[in-house]
């Protein structure tokens, strides 16, 4: 039994950046309708796979580890993160963390407040105003930093809500263009060309498109081998069932404790 478990949490640790990526993408937008998709992720010449379930912000993955049936959900209405061994019937659960939170409100509001972003900072909206011919909202957000105060700017879309220029205190940036019009898997969708820039002068281009009728990220590009993507998108009812953790499984530290006495036992 103990070698179950073990083989388990590596399971988990193995998948879970990927399967972490994919839902910030998803939760920086307004909660969607209900559909499927196949989530795709290609670093270099590794490409990993899993199947997504969405349902009103909550989203389910499931996948094949060393053959066995895996799957992680995002529980946003109630705040946590669950694994499931759908083979051994285990579970693990966490609390979200803080920042996911901060997404989670921040997606179900048709308004955009900065500050959710960031635990306790201040906010002031200074202006409105224009960039590449877009109407856009642009804020003072101060944090303190070992006991000093960190300056952001932040240029907000106001159509989409989207930062499409920041500027930070120590120098680093990020400029974004919304460009409409675009097509992706047959899929109509806007295409976010961003490039950040570090304090040190370094560049980082990157691309995300964002489905019109979802407004999700359906896929995000940062080079030419660092790819995540959504396929075969279908608009359907997703179960509320599949946000949950089935009555018959156990959780994970139950059984170690389990697995450790009947161990002793022999």
């Amino acid at each position: 039994m103990i070698w179950l478990i073990i083989k388990f949490n590596m399971k988990i640790r193995n998948l879970v950046i990927f399967l972490f990526t994919l839902c910030s993408a998803l939760f920086s937008t307004a909660y969607a309708v209900s559909f499927t998709a196949d989530a795709v992720q290609i670093r270099g010449d590794v490409m990993s796979y899993a199947k997504l379930f969405w349902r009103d912000g909550q989203v389910r993955f499931e996948y094949i580890e060393d053959g066995v049936p895996m799957a992680q959900i995002f529980d946003t209405k109630n705040n946590k993160i669950i694994w499931l061994d759908n083979e051994n019937k285990l579970y693990l659960e966490k609390e979200m963390p803080e920042s996911e939170k901060a997404l989670a409100e921040i997606k179900s509001k048709k308004t955009y407040d900065p500050c959710k972003q960031f635990v306790e900072a201040e906010c002031v909206h200074l202006k409105e105003t224009t960039i590449n011919d877009r109407k856009v909202d642009k804020w003072l957000i101060t944090l303190v930093q070992d006991g000093n105060d960190y300056h952001i700017f932040q240029w907000v879309d106001k159509q989409y809500k989207t930062i499409v220029r920041q500027e930070n205190s120590d120098g680093s940036a990020l400029m974004v263009k919304i460009i409409d019009g675009q097509k992706i898997n047959g899929r109509k969708v806007r295409k976010l060309d961003m490039v950040a820039f570090a304090a040190n002068g370094q560049q980082i281009h990157g691309i995300q498109w964002y489905d019109n009728e979802l407004d999700i990220v359906v896929r995000q590009q940062y080079g030419d081998d660092f790819v995540d993507e959504l396929r075969n998108i279908k608009v359907k009812t997703v179960k509320e069932a599949m946000f949950v953790v089935p009555e018959d499984y156990t959780i994970y530290k139950d059984s170690v404790q389990t697995a450790q006495k009947s161990d002793l036992g022999q």
